[in-house]
């Protein structure tokens, strides 16, 4: 094991060391008082995968007598339970039992103590499954359920995730439970009378009971054949209407995107009871309604934990953690209080518990890896391990005063405010060519990256052939640090309209100090599928430290215009236009966009600047194409009296990218040549925003999403009946008497090539989202900068609605982006009169139309207008 330094050791009061052969579980012992002994104290009852239970009485002086009760029960012990599990033959309420859950069946024991020695007697036994078959058990938690407690039931939980409850020496129900492969730790919630789990998606649960004793019973039956069979019979509950019984459902489910291995209840605070669960890297605790009120990162592997009564604010829990580093982690709430070694170092806790032993309150019952079982306090008994200082050397005061210096340097660079860069990292920079590289011929994307030829653009090479469009950037990296580097992964972070072979790069080794950059050339591909959005790729270096540390380094590569675009003949569509305006003489296009007339050959630069129309007036075409073939544009036009520039398009989306690139040349134009302080102002004076073109592109997306959604019913749909014909002609054929198939081949291979249309109607939906998805978010991207140029936002309001008003479109864009319109309008953008802290539905279900994003979009751009600030 790997261990860290702990300041105090937890000091054994009592301890023994059971069978070296067994093997125990943390749900294999418990600490409660069983038996009416005197002392009166609380018994450790241990139950080993060897079938051996055992029962010890601590005392202050250890010996053999501590051992009551050692048997054999001959079949592995999975878990062991003290309650009132006993019924008696009066009215009086059932007594205390010991139950002992085996992987097939389930025992409930008394100890007999009126002889010397003590005994087990058996009350009853529960035969897991249906006669004990198909029922594997895995672990077990009891309690009042139904909201009894006089009367203590068991819930068995299988390897499958299925439950059987038991009241006593009565099976109640089986149920399964859903989204469960494996089964997770299970609790009962007193006060919600409702069972606490965790299931294979990583959810913790609630299940009430009332709902589950309410559920549909599970099938069980003997084999595949017998439910074959039973499908066919109009007794079978799948044949018969079930609108009596209700499915199982949660009441709650909380994703905590981590394995659970412990849950309790208890309450932190005193207030309310709180579901307290342990990661393995992570604590979080719970509310009765599923919502997380705080999570602690631990920073060691978990264990076990358990929960006891805070002594100095009664009524309220505090927390020990055993961790796979042998210490005892106590916790108040979220505050490490306490921390302590188990009195051998060499091993963990799997299980702990804090009992009242001999008046001695707060012991601490440890069961160890090892099979150590000890009482224990936490004293403060420090590590004996100590420098040990040899006799006769001198004292250097020079590497003294040294170490002093570097000591208070981490000091202060520890309460310092300033981040300190680290010396050991990677410096990246790029660059990129001013011309595309020689077209790549497409048998090049043989062996893997044919769906890369698919979509990328199309360019004839020297010799004729059909070639790729592509150019080659190139990353230089250099490692400031000593040494080399090992084991280091580049990966970019690509635009959708950008594509390239490898996303994620691994270099094996890196030099540091003053070597050569070591030089990545990078090929990038246009899409021509997809307008372009942003032209930028980012780039991100992770790296581990001599000492294990993770560092990162980032860049970007900035790709020219000409990779995303080309200069044709003007063109005049101006199906949609705005103006930009600025303060500033007016820039020649031919000189602002340079780059792309560079880029021509002397018959495209002729039909491009034909009678020096390129300082006034250049049309872009992207190389993505309308559905009619034709080629999207945008032309931007200059006035020759005013700094005032149009552009223009017939189709909307076209706008934003030559638009956003027009701003940004004319800043850089203006920094370069005036400064910082050249005072560059540009400002959209359309008479109104064009919302409702922005709304079409919402609801063409939308219906995309829509008809996607619908065709995925239908192929669910196609696909049961598909399943169910399939069924139906294994019975057929599995009659010993020849049946007549009564046309069911047909039928299924209607039904095959039914659902081999839907899919292909599927895969179409899905580019068209994609497409859809594309055209928003440029729509989008636009509409924001008309608002921050309309309204002057500064950068930290446009920041806040950029947030909101997304423009990277995910699968649930419309549902969340109304979300994000109503926070603006109940918080920032919230009228004084107006509460701010009303509750809102923020689940995110598909609506049936777009009317309500759209009003809200129009509510929040009104408020902008009439002055609202989005910075609180």
């Amino acid at each position: 094991h790997s261990h860290t330094m702990s300041l105090f050791k937890a000091k054994d009061y009592w301890s023994t060391s059971l069978s070296a052969s067994d093997e125990y579980d943390s749900c294999g012992i418990t600490v409660a008082q069983l038996t009416t002994l005197d002392p009166v104290q609380p018994q450790i009852i241990t139950g080993s995968f060897e079938g051996v239970l055992r029962l010890h009485l601590p005392s202050e002086e250890a010996s053999p007598r501590d051992l009551l009760l050692e048997e054999d029960l001959g079949s592995p012990i999975l878990s062991v339970k003290v309650g009132n599990f006993v019924p008696t033959n009066t009215s009086d309420p059932p007594t205390v039992g010991l139950a002992v859950l085996h992987p097939k069946r389930l025992v409930v024991y008394k100890v007999d103590n009126s002889t010397p020695t003590l005994s087990l007697n058996k009350c009853y036994e529960h035969q897991l499954g249906v006669h004990g078959k198909h029922f594997t058990a895995a672990n077990m938690c009891s309690g009042g359920f139904g909201s009894d407690p006089s009367r203590e039931q068991i819930c068995v939980q299988s390897l499958d995730s299925r439950i059987q409850i038991f009241d006593l020496d009565v099976l109640s129900f089986t149920r399964r439970l859903p989204n469960a492969l494996l089964p997770g730790p299970i609790v009962y919630h007193e006060k919600l009378d409702s069972f606490i789990t965790f299931n294979s998606l990583l959810d913790v649960e609630c299940y009430s009971f009332s709902v589950l004793a309410s559920a549909q019973d599970t099938l069980d039956s003997d084999d595949e054949e017998d439910k074959l069979k039973n499908l066919k019979s109009p007794n079978h509950p799948s044949n018969t209407s079930v609108s009596a019984s209700k499915k199982v459902q949660a009441s709650w489910a909380t994703n905590l995107g981590e394995s659970i291995v412990e849950i309790k209840i208890g309450s932190l605070e005193g207030v309310s009871k709180d579901i307290v669960c342990l990661g393995t890297k992570c604590i979080f605790a719970l509310n009765d309604l599923g919502s997380i009120k705080w999570s602690k990162f631990l920073g060691y592997d978990t264990i076990g934990f358990t929960l006891f009564d805070n002594p100095k604010n009664p009524g309220s829990d505090n927390i020990i953690v055993s961790g796979a580093d042998g210490n005892l982690n106590v916790y108040r709430s979220q505050r490490l209080i306490w921390k302590a070694k188990l009195s051998d170092p060499n091993s963990f806790s799997i299980a702990t518990f804090v009992n009242d032993f001999d008046c001695c309150k707060g012991m601490i019952t440890t069961l160890s890896d090892d099979c150590r079982l000890s009482v224990s306090y936490l004293g403060t008994e420090s590590e004996k391990e100590g420098q040990v200082v040899k006799e006769g050397k001198e004292i250097n005061y020079d590497d003294v005063d040294e170490e002093h210096r570097k000591l208070l340097g981490i000091i202060r660079a520890s309460q310092s405010d300033t981040r300190i860069e680290p010396r050991e990292k990677i410096i990246m920079r790029t660059q990129v060519p001013k011309r595309l590289d020689e077209p790549d011929q497409v048998h090049t994307f043989d062996g893997g990256f044919e769906h890369l030829a698919d979509s990328a653009v199309r360019m004839p090479c020297s010799d004729g052939s059909e070639g790729v469009l592509r150019i080659t950037a190139k990353l230089f990296l250099t490692y400031t640090g000593t040494g080399a580097l090992k084991d280091v992964t580049v990966t970019l972070n690509l635009p959708d309209s950008v594509m390239t072979k490898d996303t994620c790069i691994k270099i094996d080794k890196l030099k540091g100090g003053s070597a050569t950059p070591m030089i990545i050339d990078i090929v990038f591909f246009a899409n021509a599928r997809v307008l372009p959005t942003v032209d930028t790729v980012g780039v991100t270096a992770m790296f581990f430290t001599a000492s294990g540390e993770p560092r990162t380094g980032t860049t970007s590569i900035k790709l020219p215009l000409f990779f995303f675009c080309r200069l044709q003949p003007a063109t005049k569509e101006p199906t949609f236009k705005f103006k930009l305006d600025t303060n500033k003489q007016p820039i020649m296009l031919a000189g602002l966009f340079d780059d792309m007339m560079d880029v021509l050959t002397d018959d495209e630069r002729s039909a491009v600047d034909a009678s020096g129309t390129a300082n006034y007036v250049l049309t872009f075409r992207y190389w993505i194409a309308d559905p009619n073939g034709v080629p999207y544009n945008a032309t931007v036009l200059l006035s020759k009296t005013s700094g005032r520039y149009r552009v223009q398009s017939h189709h909307m989306p076209s706008l934003w990218f030559i638009s956003s690139s027009l701003c940004s040349r004319l800043e850089s134009y203006f920094l370069a040549s005036e400064g910082p302080d050249s005072g560059l102002e540009l400002t959209y004076n359309e008479p109104h925003l064009p919302l409702q073109d922005f709304y079409n592109c919402i609801d063409s997306h939308f219906i995309s999403r829509q008809n996607h959604v619908h065709l995925l019913s239908l192929q669910n749909d196609c696909a049961h009946q598909f399943r169910t014909i399939q069924k139906r002609l294994l019975l057929r054929f599995k009659d010993r008497n020849a049946v007549p198939l009564n046309q069911l081949d047909v039928l299924l291979s209607e039904t095959y090539h039914r659902l081999l249309e839907i899919s292909s109607q599927v895969e179409s939906a899905q580019w068209t989202i994609a497409s859809t998805s594309n055209s928003l978010s440029c729509t989008t991207h636009l509409i924001l900068l008309f608002i921050k140029l309309r309204y002057n936002l500064p950068p930290s309001s446009f920041a806040v609605l950029s947030s909101h008003l997304s423009p990277h479109i995910s699968s649930t864009w419309e549902e969340s982006t109304d979300l994000n319109m109503m926070t603006l309008l109940r918080t920032v953008l919230a009228k004084k009169n107006q509460d701010q802290t009303g509750n809102f539905n923020n689940n995110l279900v598909m609506q049936k139309d777009t009317n309500k994003l759209k009003k809200h979009i129009s509510i929040v751009v009104d408020r902008i207008h009439k002055g609202a600030s989005l910075c609180a």
